[in-house]
């Protein structure tokens, strides 16, 4: 049965407001832009690769079980995950699994039409739900709703990012020359290409408790040998002094 790390029930100090709440999407505080919503998504998007990357996926993308900390749209909390077993065809299995839900939410949440989605009718009327979605994200929810795509949102739009960088830098070059256009991408404030997009950090606190498993698991791992060979060499020692005598 696979293990349930639960953390409905933080103890720090932290204000929650679970995502439904937060977007208003659906109700009278329909206040969240569009590129609110796309930084919150974001960051999600960051948090469940990050828990993927530690052995768990989400065990449920119901916008009551996912809570934004402290109004801040970086801190992102999945209420409850599940360890994934170690067959690796299952893990990818689950990771896609996981992007194909996220996505369906992030549609739903757009489209104020998350209570009355379902994915089959999702997939077969793509294109009525992305004239309301951002046109710039419309190819990555095409490709993971509709060809099962396995790719991460924050993946996705950093390579978009860099894909615009490289245009223009090649526009500006043009009239410029290669020297200058960087130059001026720079001062723009557009200088994204090199810049990871993680939140290692912020995830380490929120996440401490698998961190705290995986990490229990590796210092028995080291442990117990070092142990047995410290033993190994002492019992050895003292053979060979008592030989001595």
């Amino acid at each position: 049965m696979a293990k349930i790390v639960n953390f409905s029930n933080n103890n720090d100090n932290d204000v929650e407001t679970n995502l439904y709440d937060w977007t208003g999407r659906e109700g009278e505080l329909g206040h969240i832009s569009d590129e609110q919503m796309e930084e919150v998504f974001l960051n999600m998007d960051i948090a469940m690769k990050y828990v993927h990357k530690h052995g768990y996926c989400v065990k449920s993308f119901s916008p009551l079980e996912i809570q934004i900390l402290n109004n801040s749209p970086k801190q992102i909390k999945f209420n409850t995950l599940l360890e994934m077993p170690q067959d690796f065809s299952i893990q990818e299995r689950l990771k896609k699994e996981d992007i194909f839900h996220s996505a369906c939410l992030q549609i739903g949440l757009y489209t104020n039409l998350l209570r009355y989605l379902k994915e089959d009718f999702l997939k077969e009327n793509f294109e009525e739900f992305a004239k309301n979605l951002p046109q710039g994200d419309v190819p990555y929810y095409r490709g993971v709703i509709q060809r099962g795509a396995g790719v991460y949102y924050s993946e996705y739009l950093a390579e978009k990012k860099k894909k615009d960088l490289e245009s223009l830098e090649r526009e500006v070059a043009g009239s410029e020359g290669k020297n200058s256009s960087k130059q001026l991408v720079k001062s723009n404030g557009l200088g994204f290409k090199d810049e990871p997009l993680d939140n290692d950090k912020i995830n380490d606190n929120i996440y401490k408790q698998i961190n705290g498993l995986k990490d229990t698991a590796f210092i028995n791992y080291l442990i117990i040998p070092t142990i047995i060979l410290i033993t190994g060499i002492a019992v050895s020692l003292l053979a060979l002094l008592l030989s001595l005598f």
